[in-house]
């Protein structure tokens, strides 16, 4: 059977972890599982899939234990269960055991596309898999990031890079199907947003863009406008000029989402 990280018809990105995996353990990955970060709009009403999000590779085993080893951290391994879990693995901390998995998550929590929702999603992927007898070759969920389609708008997500202690609470807004654009600068208007957020969402809206609105994503105070594609480049500029601290912009074509009901 060939190893994962040496199949070619597998994306790069999908190949990198197993590939980390073998050099960590001496041994090949059983499978790799994928979840994108999602963007959640309006408070969860709308949900956009990125193509950045965390991606899993691992085997089983049979102590009951979780072993949890980060790309991204190597030196900070956990064995679970334990008292002494690194704050990367803490959101994996009350997950059943019985796997070693190699975990890469590509953005930092609080950037505004949940990236602890994307890794808790994959190694629920994982574990269920690795539950099942094993077969002569089982590669998990190995789906690839999505490739951006063409598209007149972006959605432009900005990690101010501004991280507080203190939770954001999130008010009640329901959509009703009102233009994106417009329910974006509704929603963040009935809000309680950080001054950075609001400063964000005043710029992009002063620069064109259609809507803007803060995104709820602890410990961060991320922000989300949407933009039209030929505009992105201004609104960024406008943005970097309103705040103190340069943010990171992550641009998603929004080629699909879907919406979720509100209960």
């Amino acid at each position: 059977m060939t190893d994962i990280a040496d199949r070619p018809e597998i994306a790069p990105e999908l190949r990198l972890v197993p590939h980390a995996f073998r050099r960590t353990f001496g041994r090949p990955a059983e499978g790799v599982w994928y979840a994108p970060g999602v963007l959640n709009l309006l408070g969860g009403a709308v949900k956009v899939h990125a193509k950045w999000g965390a991606i899993v590779a691992g085997d089983r085993r049979d102590d009951g234990k979780l072993e949890l080893v980060s790309v991204n951290r190597p030196t900070e391994r956990a064995v679970l269960p334990s008292d002494d879990v690194p704050a990367w693995a803490a959101p994996l901390a009350a997950f059943p055991g019985g796997a070693t998995l190699m975990c890469s998550v590509d953005l930092p929590q609080g950037s505004g596309l949940s990236a602890g929702e994307a890794l808790r999603t994959a190694v629920t992927l994982a574990l269920r898999d690795l539950a099942r007898p094993p077969t002569a070759c089982d590669e998990g969920n190995v789906h690839p990031p999505h490739k951006d389609e063409g598209s007149l708008h972006r959605f432009l997500v900005v990690d101010t890079r501004v991280r507080r202690m203190e939770p954001q609470v999130e008010r009640p807004y329901v959509w009703d199907g009102e233009d994106l654009g417009a329910a974006l600068t509704a929603y963040h208007q009935t809000q309680d947003p950080d001054p950075v957020q609001d400063a964000v969402v005043r710029a992009a809206l002063a620069a064109g863009a259609r809507g803007a609105s803060m995104l709820v994503d602890p410990p961060g105070r991320p922000a989300v406008a949407l933009v039209d594609a030929d505009l992105v480049p201004a609104v960024k500029k406008a943005i970097t000029k309103a705040v103190e601290t340069p943010p990171r912009y992550l641009t998603i074509t929004p080629a699909s989402f879907r919406t979720e009901a509100l209960r």
